[in-house]
């Protein structure tokens, strides 16, 4: 313990002493000012992107079923759930299931026309876009009316509004009559109009009573599609698929639809992580060059103290401590300046008048990822030192002072 004082002590005074050199001093400070710039750009990017993946998360990945379960012959009966939706590591995960009767659908007002999907839904179940009605008229979803709640990118492209009626065309069913096969199509009353903020959702879902849809599609009674599954983490929705439909089912996940989308922000996450580790991984050549130089001045320092009874391990863990501290100085400071700046960001874009006041960017800042990423930079940089530092630790220190080399 009293020797590992005195190393501390040795190698503060060989950062720090008046008789270091000012470039060795300068070379130290630089590389510091530079981990710490990269770790807080890092710290900043990786808090917007995950806050971007958060919100999409929340707002995207709430509305749309994480899991959808049918069956092969197009319908059945709404008794018959899958065995399978039973077991312990698929029921333990599930938040909500509830019956569901979609198809794709044409919708025609009397200006324009468009395509989207129709979901068949029980007002008194849970439906995450209800919360987002303007006029909350989901009381009045009553079957045997032809209602419908459509998203109010929809509305503002088929130019109608509530009490407005429109024409749902399912193209994928058809009917015989004498002069030929024609789509089933039905006139619908629009009695609500949802706002999500989310223009994909708002442009194409929309919602009508189960037994009105099971009519237009021609079910039988008490028949629908199948089940819609929300699972408590939808990013793990793989784990639940290793447990194989049975070969009347099938299974459709969220990823089907929206996973190129959090696969692109995954890869981006990734592109720039690697790209600030290869900046830090740079910038720590600079405590490389801190300690050659250290080293070439303070030569006959080392061997000196060799010669008053520091071993070879004392040696290496003195020029360890002396190179790991500017980078654990850089990545403290990063650290603190990181978070800081992701807390406030849109503070100081708003001042800066780079951004509106209605414009802001969702941060999420990854505490898990930062203490990873700091011991990994950690481990780096005394993996670089570790060669120099042996390497000088094995001159003997005789032929160091009898050459004056």
């Amino acid at each position: 313990m009293h020797m590992l004082l005195v190393v501390l002590f040795v190698a503060s005074r060989y950062i720090y002493g008046k008789t270091v050199n000012r470039l060795n001093q300068c070379i130290y400070w630089v590389s510091s000012i530079f981990i710490m710039l990269s770790m807080s750009a890092m710290i900043i990017i990786l808090s917007v992107m995950n806050g971007f993946e958060s919100e999409l998360k929340k707002n995207l990945l709430y509305l749309i079923p994480h899991v959808v379960v049918t069956s092969t012959q197009g319908y059945i009966n709404s008794k018959n759930i899958p065995d399978f939706l039973s077991l312990p590591a698929i029921k333990n995960n599930i938040t909500y299931i509830k019956p569901l009767i979609f198809s794709d659908i044409i919708l025609q007002s009397s200006k324009s026309i468009s395509l989207g999907m129709m979901f068949g839904v029980d007002p008194n179940h849970f439906e995450p876009l209800f919360d987002y009605l303007i006029h909350h008229n989901v009381s009045q979803l009553i079957s045997g009316k032809y209602y419908i709640i459509i998203g109010s990118a929809l509305a503002q492209k088929l130019s109608v509004n509530i009490h407005d009626q429109i024409r749902l065309t399912v193209p994928s069913i058809h009917y015989n009559t004498p002069i030929g096969c024609f789509p089933i199509q039905r006139l619908f009353t629009i009695l609500d109009i949802y706002h999500s903020s989310n223009d994909e959702i708002d442009s194409c879902q929309v919602l009508v009573h189960k037994n009105d849809a099971a009519v237009l599609l021609n079910y039988p009674p008490q028949n629908i599609t199948g089940w819609r599954i929300w699972i408590d983490e939808p990013f793990k929705v793989s784990k639940l698929e290793q447990w194989q439909c049975p070969k009347d089912w099938i299974w459709t996940d969220w990823r089907k639809y929206k996973g190129s989308l959090f696969q692109a922000i995954k890869m981006e996450k990734n592109v720039m992580f690697f790209l600030f580790i290869l900046m830090i991984v740079t910038v720590s050549g600079n405590i490389i060059a801190f300690l050659v130089l250290l080293i070439t001045e303070k030569h006959k320092e080392i061997a000196i103290l060799q010669t008053y009874g520091f071993n070879r391990l004392q040696i290496v863990i003195l020029l360890i401590i002396q190179g790991v501290s500017s980078g654990v100085l850089g990545i403290i400071c990063g650290v603190g300046l990181g978070v800081c700046l992701a807390k406030k960001l849109n503070q100081i874009l708003f001042l800066l008048n780079i951004f509106s006041e209605n414009l802001y960017f969702p941060i999420e800042i990854p505490f898990i990822q930062i203490f990873n990423i700091s011991l990994m930079i950690c481990g780096f940089i005394v993996l670089i030192i570790l060669y120099p530092a042996w390497y000088i630790s094995s001159i003997y220190p005789a032929q160091v002072l009898r050459h004056g080399q």
